[in-house]
């Protein structure tokens, strides 16, 4: 349990378009284990949650117990296969073994554990397109606000939205995976509890995650060849640390947040507790890793071998003085792409100084340091207090079986998962 797992990191959602073909996927699963699952005794307090990224696929049995903290019984992360040239067919189907064998690691130990009752499954790039929007609502006369009105107008909206992304998704391939009203206001007040109320202006701000049917429908397939139960939560993880960080951070109202994953970099401006704009860039850590494998002609594994080592220091001299040549040319075209980024937030406004990111531990410093510069380049004065999201902050709210490896992901989602329980228990 205590080696070394691999890299959780993920894509962009940019690259979601590339999945208006069919995916072709096997499910070896035979009828007479698949009659096992459905047979299994469940355990009322146990939840599988499931974190899908580009890089890897994550998955863990948390124990949640009232007056307790979420308790990680076991966690296993499996890595996708290295995609050369990307391809959208091919991910998809190394992302579907990569959570056949999660499922499968975890299926071991739901023999004496139990099944879970509820799956918390969170996406990352490229699995979905995260849009934020405001529903503003004006009529002539007073209106009754009712649970039924706001769906509606939620349900005009989402339409509306379909047909914004049918450049990017066929209209029959568009999936909604979340929806969350952030805010709501009544004649220009922040309203808590606006049922029954009357009023002639409402505004509506929400985020609504978004995903390819044929990328959602491969998922609810493997969780139904092991686990069988309805309650399934699929979740954007930038809303799950979103939610998050307003927790353990309240007096933090404005911030960026970075998702660094293998293929991307998510940037979202968060102003007054919302997320006003989401702008992805297609360069995360297999960035590095392919510059790494094209300047030194080597294969992938060595590339990613070499570029571990150069972050640990641990290169001999000639070497390390080619590696660092190569990782500073590709630390500048992040940098620029970054930049660009935080640019077209700056449009909705004055940028906040905090900044928290996520990504893989051992890349964290490198992150860092890129954020700190860019910002110091673009804002004289202003640095950005920069807040790495790591484990030591989010599992002061966790516990684990010893020998557990930390996962801040999974920790992540954790408490997520804890509070969406909670919610649903009053």
């Amino acid at each position: 349990c205590m080696q070394k797992q691999p890299s959780r990191s993920r894509t962009a959602g940019l690259f979601l378009h590339t999945l208006k073909q069919g995916v072709a996927t096997c499910y070896n699963i035979s009828k007479m284990i698949f009659s096992f699952f459905r047979n299994q005794s469940r355990n009322e307090n146990l939840s599988l949650l499931v974190d899908i990224g580009s890089a890897s696929v994550g998955a863990s049995l948390v124990k949640f117990e009232k007056g307790k903290p979420p308790h990680i019984l076991t966690y296993v992360r499996e890595d996708i296969t290295f995609q050369e040239i990307l391809s959208s067919n091919r991910f998809l189907a190394a992302m579907n073994h990569a959570l056949d064998r999660a499922l499968k690691s975890i299926y071991q130990n739901t023999k004496v554990q139990g099944a879970p009752k509820h799956i918390f499954c969170t996406l990352s790039s490229p699995w979905f397109i995260l849009k934020s929007r405001r529903l503003s609502i004006r009529k002539d006369t007073s209106f009754r606000v009712t649970e039924s009105a706001i769906d509606e107008f939620i349900k005009e909206d989402t339409a509306r939205l379909k047909e914004e992304l049918k450049e990017t998704l066929p209209l029959n391939d568009v999936r909604i995976i979340e929806k969350k009203i952030v805010q709501l206001k009544l004649n220009g007040y922040d309203i808590k509890n606006p049922y029954g109320q009357s009023t002639s202006q409402m505004d509506i701000f929400l985020n609504i995650g978004v995903s390819s049917s044929k990328v959602i429908e491969s998922i609810e397939r493997k969780f139904s060849h092991f686990f069988h139960t309805k309650s399934v939560h699929l979740g954007v993880f930038t809303m799950a640390a979103f939610s998050i960080i307003r927790d353990m951070f309240p007096l933090e109202k404005d911030f960026l947040f970075l998702d660094v994953t293998g293929e991307a970099t998510d940037v979202s401006l968060i102003k007054n507790d919302l997320i006003l704009a989401t702008v992805s860039f297609p360069r995360g850590e297999n960035f590095f890793v392919r510059e790494i494998s094209t300047g030194l002609r080597t294969v992938h594994e060595e590339a990613r071998t070499l570029f571990s080592m150069f972050l640990r220091d641990e290169l001999e001299a000639t070497k390390r003085a080619r590696v660092a040549n190569i990782v500073e040319q590709s630390e500048y075209e992040w940098s620029e792409r970054f930049e660009k980024a935080i640019n077209t937030l700056s449009e909705k406004g004055t940028l906040p100084r905090k900044v928290f990111f996520t990504t893989d531990s051992d890349i964290a410093p490198l992150f860092s340091r890129l954020i700190g510069t860019a910002r110091s380049r673009l804002f004289t004065g202003a640095p950005f207090g920069i807040q790495y999201l790591d484990q030591l902050i989010v599992e002061k709210f966790i516990s684990s079986e010893k020998g557990i490896s930390r996962d801040p992901f999974i920790a992540v989602e954790s408490l997520l998962a804890e509070k969406i329980l909670m919610q649903h228990a009053k």
